[in-house]
């Protein structure tokens, strides 16, 4: 079983809106890609929760993983789109910034996990971070913790920088948020010994760094592994390229197909996302080679 937690939302383009979240939009690969995925989140008791509940049904995620607030909306983040890429405004204080560690939760957590996913974003808050301490406090020994730093303005400081490294196995994060957290400047290509310190110290297994025009590299604490920007025919938009790009790394990772075939696959994943409308396609078919080259290892 894969553990997802986090936020679910609605994008709101100019002229329409599209379910995203980063946790969420992780999940909504992992399972079109064939794996047992289990996601946690909560949503407002209001018309967007319903719209959710009813588009999880109809991808036959468990809704009984889902909480419904009654006191406040299903989350929203304005998506505001220039020549230099997006930029998010996160609606504040909405259902998912409640999620509660339940009964459900619980339950879950007892069972094996191959992997357990969060974002940076759901610890923004105190009851955030307390959640993300707890389900890392009850987890099962063994289970590699995956954390995308998702840093956004207004939503993230030192101290969800340091429990969000605290917890991890795998950190994936972006050339911005490598800049913000770390002291180490990128060039071309980082090496295992620039980074040795940092892994070391933060007792971490992988990274994995997305860097848009000078590609995408990992990490290990073995060595250092890097992949070419490819070249995009057509980009709609840049939304959830990254958690396409996390989707297929953690696919990969677990099906141990070699580091360098994993990362060009999940290039190659992320930029048909940039050719689409927001975060998750509506034509699945867009699956099936992933599926297969996946699958087949």
């Amino acid at each position: 079983m894969i553990l997802v937690i986090g936020e679910i939302l609605f994008d709101l383009f100019v002229n329409n809106k599209k379910l995203g979240g980063a946790p969420f939009n992780f999940a909504f690969h992992l399972k079109k890609l064939g794996f047992p995925v289990r996601f946690v989140s909560r949503v407002g008791k209001d018309a967007l929760g319903r719209e959710i509940l009813y588009f999880l049904k109809q991808h036959q995620f468990d809704l009984s993983d889902i909480q419904i607030d009654p006191d406040h909306d299903t989350g929203t983040v304005k998506v505001t789109m220039s020549h230099e890429g997006h930029a998010f405004t996160i609606t504040p204080d909405t259902a998912w910034a409640h999620l509660a560690f339940d009964r459900g939760l619980s339950t879950l957590l007892q069972q094996s996990c191959d992997l357990l996913y969060f974002g940076s974003l759901i610890q923004h808050s105190k009851k955030g971070t307390a959640l993300i301490q707890k389900v890392m406090s009850q987890k099962q020994s063994g289970t590699t913790v995956f954390c995308d730093l998702n840093l956004r303005p207004g939503f993230y400081g030192p101290a969800v920088i340091k429990a969000a490294l605290r917890a991890s196995d795998i950190l994936k994060l972006s050339r911005e948020e490598w800049l913000e957290i770390s002291d180490i400047r990128i060039s071309e290509t980082l090496n295992r010994e620039t980074m040795g310190p940092f892994m070391t110290a933060h007792d971490l297994e992988l990274i994995i760094l997305t860097m848009g025009s000078l590609g995408s590299q990992w990490i290990t604490r073995e060595k250092s592994h890097s992949c070419p920007p490819l070249s995009l025919k057509k980009v709609v938009d840049t939304v959830g390229a990254g958690d396409a790009y996390a989707a297929i790394s953690v696919a990969g990772w677990l099906k141990k197909l070699p580091i360098d075939t994993i990362m060009n696959l999940a290039s190659e994943f992320a930029g048909h996302i940039c050719g689409i409308k927001g975060a998750l396609p509506e034509d699945e078919r867009i699956y099936n080679d992933v599926r297969q080259r996946i699958q087949k290892r």
